[in-house]
């Protein structure tokens, strides 16, 4: 047993194969303009990744919640 399997914090279970990539907490993706919510689309071969609101599935605000942003950005 090699030191890096002995104080792994990254196994997946006890007596499993360790985990090749080991779990991050994710902090929230926030849009800019309206301070909601937002996730990766990955793209493809053929398409460009995009980030798009939770909410609604889009990568435009929804003009109601930009009405009620803070003018600075915070």
């Amino acid at each position: 047993m090699t030191a890096a399997e002995r104080g792994s914090a990254t196994r997946a279970a006890p007596g499993g194969p360790p985990d090749p990539q080991p779990r991050k907490s994710r902090a929230p993706l926030l849009c800019p303009r309206c301070g909601h919510e937002q996730r990766v689309v990955p793209g493809g071969p053929e398409r460009a990744v995009r980030v798009v609101h939770v909410g609604t599935g889009r990568e435009a605000c929804e003009p109601g919640d930009l009405a009620r942003a803070p003018e600075d950005g915070t």
